[in-house]
């Protein structure tokens, strides 16, 4: 069987550095670079049909993210080409098992145990940067190459690591490396860039950016399997059309908030959101976006759902981030859409490079969700009068 594969630079250079007898393989690279797809397209087409009776093994974050990603590619892969007889898969284990018994295994960071021990011909770290450094260390240890991607939002402890490997390369590949880049997510990079100069340092030109234009430090982005049992919660809904309405649960506990996206979709019409909200309880109390009335009182007169308007008001915007800013956040794996928000949201700047008060740069529209949520938790200044002689 002959199979023609369309890619870029990725692949290529990821061919070639593998040739030439590079041990360790990283990508540097910004959102739109296809990255992780042609990593993909390489692991599965190059080495999964060639290797004979190797295991390669893809790490990472969570199982949510690798559904998403990698185990999606490999899927549409074997539907497109029409492999299904060539390669058995096991759901239960995400296992793909190449006719020369080669296999490619794929763990989330967090259930992976027994992969600890085991060796491999390959390791590919997906998003390299959201994963613990000493599970990637004990799994590249036992590995005999290794590939790894990531976007470079902030610098952390891959320098460091690869002082012990002398034949590396790092490969830095940007929107434009991507065949299949659709023309409306090219524009939506370039205006963004265009507005933000450390996304443009990261997405554009590869660079680490500057971990102080984050809003929310990293170490403060916990990630969490499910939301804590009796944990009182309201829900934060922010309307779009061409961006995406989003639906959030939302609990605070002292210094710690809980989210959990419950969607995250564009283009919703009245029955998508009848269908949507009815994962929900009818009981459950919404506090939503107040730009769309005619919303609202759809959900809250036809529907039956608990829903009110959030105030808003001047200022409650870099309220709301302010009071978020001195939390621990613990998200669910699943709500991947608001990990991102909460990951990629920086500080906006004037022309001098000065911070501008209360302006943001990135998605945030499930952030808006659950600032609107916890609307009722923000501390109100209280007055009183006192008589004093002078």
């Amino acid at each position: 069987m002959e199979i023609n594969l369309k890619h870029g630079k990725v692949l290529r250079e990821t061919n070639n550095a593998y040739n030439s007898g590079k041990d360790v393989i990283i990508h540097q690279g910004g959102t739109g670079s296809g990255k992780t797809f042609e990593i993909c397209l390489f692991l599965f087409f190059y080495l999964g049909f060639h290797l004979k009776n190797e295991v390669i093994t893809v790490v990472s974050e969570s199982y949510p993210h690798l559904k998403i990603g990698v185990l999606r590619y490999f899927k549409q892969f074997i539907a497109k080409y029409e492999l299904s007889n060539y390669i058995k898969t096991n759901q239960t284990d995400n296992t793909f098992i190449f006719p020369n018994g080669t296999i490619i295994e794929l763990f989330s960071a967090d259930r992976i145990d027994k992969a600890l021990g085991a060796r491999r011909y390959m390791l590919f770290a997906n998003e390299l940067d959201c994963l613990k450094k000493e599970i990637f260390e004990e799994l590249a240890r036992r590995s005999k190459y290794i590939i790894a991607d990531f976007n470079p939002t902030a610098k952390f402890w891959l320098e460091q690591w690869l002082t012990f490997y002398d034949k590396n390369i790092i490969i830095k590949s940007n929107y434009l490396d991507n065949v299949e880049c659709p023309e409306h997510e090219k524009i939506r990079i370039e205006k963004r860039a265009s507005l933000d100069s450390n996304f443009k340092r990261i997405h554009i030109d590869c660079e680490y950016g500057n971990s102080d234009d984050l809003v929310f430090k990293p170490e403060n982005i916990i990630l969490i399997d499910k939301m804590p049992e009796k944990l009182n919660t309201i829900c934060g809904l922010d309307f779009g059309w061409a961006a995406p309405s989003v639906l959030v649960e939302v609990g605070i506990y002292e210094d710690n908030v809980y989210i959990n996206e419950i969607f995250y979709r564009g283009e919703m019409n009245e029955r998508d959101f009848a269908n949507e909200l009815s994962k929900i309880d009818k009981s459950k109390k919404i506090k939503a976006d107040s730009e769309d009335p005619r919303m609202i009182n759809y959900i809250y007169t036809q529907l039956k759902y608990n829903i009110h308007k959030a105030l808003k008001g001047k200022d409650s915007i870099q309220t709301g981030i302010g009071i978020l800013q001195g939390k621990k956040i613990h998200i669910t794996k699943t709500s991947i859409n608001t990990i991102s928000e909460f990951r990629g949201l920086t500080n906006a700047k004037d022309k001098m490079g000065n911070f501008i008060t209360g302006k943001y740069n990135g998605e945030d529209h499930a952030i808006d969700a659950v600032r609107y949520a916890l609307e009722d938790n923000y501390s109100k200044p209280t007055y009183s009068t006192v008589s004093i002689h002078i």
